[in-house]
């Protein structure tokens, strides 16, 4: 198996490249004038004594100069290419600097005391809900969701995702029998006040029914009569039980005392009991409902419908003024004035938040450090040495210049005490 490629180096600043190439050529410069002043003074000391002191100076920060330009030099890279033992140091251990600071972080950073320093110091949930308050960030935050959840829609298998949903809807019908549910809403409609409208439905019903099967009534009773039967006694018997059945409906509709009232109550409270009790009617309701479920019908209207919500669904996250979108963003930042200003919600997911990031840290510091790590050994060696010193150049050119000033002092300090002496 090959090795992983390595990152492609970046793109370095201009404006860093710059100011490094200019310290590196001041110090540099700084260094060749001290190398001029050393031989300029070493060829005139003989007829000019007193340009010892000037050539102690030059002669150590030439030395001190050198010395950290090879230690800042060492550091990214061999010293002219010569292979130097202990140069190069960063290419070099590059995988090691990088485990080291994975452990830095992971020892000084992702530990509880700095993290709950660092909480009590901080009012997240103020800070999020000020955010989330503003509406150019819940617009933000609007869109970005519309766009993770479209996403999941169109990268997903529609066919499994409907399978699976199908799957979930036909357990949870399983779970609750037709009856069962029946049971529970005639309990609601019988009680109280409900109950006289359920009868008021239930004879207005019926009324309906017996007046647009008038014609049918009829019929009927002619099939049914005697052929010797005369016309006129099957007008009789159908006007005397149509009327009869009218009156009676009419009568317990206009009087809330009828006595039919009580026992449709009686006759609906035990169906309800019924439904709630009977196995053999849970068992049959239960056959029912798998025959509607499975039907062809129902499967094909369930995945039109499927259909359906699932292209509305993805039209409505695209359109940011869709009553999807403006509904989520308004939510949004009706949660961030709610956080911003209720002290209690911001307690409560301050505290959240803080047991989340702790249980994090406490939980994932190892991995989450490794993340630094690992990183690191992706980088290229060379690209790692040159992005480090675009960072750190300037100031260690600033040593070269420092390393070649304090050791001409130090060379002067030194040559004005063996003259004293």
């Amino acid at each position: 198996m090959s090795a992983p490629a390595a990152a492609p180096e970046p793109v370095l600043d201009t404006e860093p490249r710059r100011r490094l190439r200019r310290m590196r050529w001041l110090a540099t410069s700084l260094l060749a004038a001290m190398a001029l002043v050393l031989g300029a003074a070493t060829w005139l000391l003989p007829t000019t004594p007193s340009l010892g002191a000037v050539r102690a100076f030059a002669e150590a920060a030439l030395i001190g100069g050198l010395a950290d330009w090879f230690a800042v030099v060492a550091l990214f890279r061999r010293p002219m290419g010569l292979p130097i033992p202990h140069t190069a140091i960063v290419p070099a251990r590059k995988d090691d600097i990088g485990r080291a600071l994975a452990r830095f972080i992971r020892d000084h950073f992702l530990v509880r005391e700095a993290i709950e320093r660092r909480l009590a110091r901080t009012d997240l949930a103020a800070r999020l809900g000020a955010w989330l308050a503003e509406e150019d960030n819940a617009a933000r935050v609007s869109h970005d969701l519309g766009a993770a959840l479209g996403w999941l829609l169109r990268a997903g298998d529609g066919q499994s995702l409907r399978t699976a949903l199908g799957t979930s809807l036909r357990g949870a019908f399983d779970a609750v029998p037709v009856s069962a549910g029946l049971s529970a809403l005639l309990e609601v409609l019988l009680a109280g006040p409900h109950a006289q409208t359920l009868v008021d439905k239930l004879v207005a019903f019926g009324r309906s029914q017996l007046e647009s099967k008038r014609v049918e009534i009829r019929v009927r009773i002619h099939e049914r009569s005697p052929w010797w039967m005369p016309r006129f006694v099957d007008q009789e018997i159908f006007d005397q039980l149509v009327g009869d059945l009218e009156r009676v409906l009419d009568a317990i509709a206009s009087d809330p005392k009828h006595p039919a009232r009580a026992e449709i109550g009686a006759a609906l409270g035990s169906l309800q009991d019924a439904l709630a009790h009977d196995p053999a009617l849970a068992e049959r309701s239960r056959s029912l409902q798998s025959e509607v479920i499975d039907h062809p019908a129902i499967r094909a209207y369930a995945h039109d419908l499927w259909a359906k919500l699932d292209g509305d669904l993805h039209a409505a996250l695209e359109d940011p003024q869709s009553p999807l979108r403006v509904g989520v963003e308004r939510e949004i930042r009706g949660i961030g004035r709610a956080l911003a200003g209720e002290a209690e919600v911001a307690a409560k997911l301050n505290s959240w938040l803080e047991q989340l990031l702790l249980y994090l840290v406490e939980n994932y510091r190892d991995p989450l450090s490794e993340i630094v790590s690992e990183t690191i050994e992706q980088w290229d060696p060379g690209a790692t040495s040159r992005r480090i010193e675009l960072a750190l150049g300037t100031d260690l050119q600033f040593i070269r210049l420092n390393g070649t000033i304090v050791g001409g002092l130090v060379g002067l300090g030194l040559y004005l005490i063996s003259r004293a002496l």
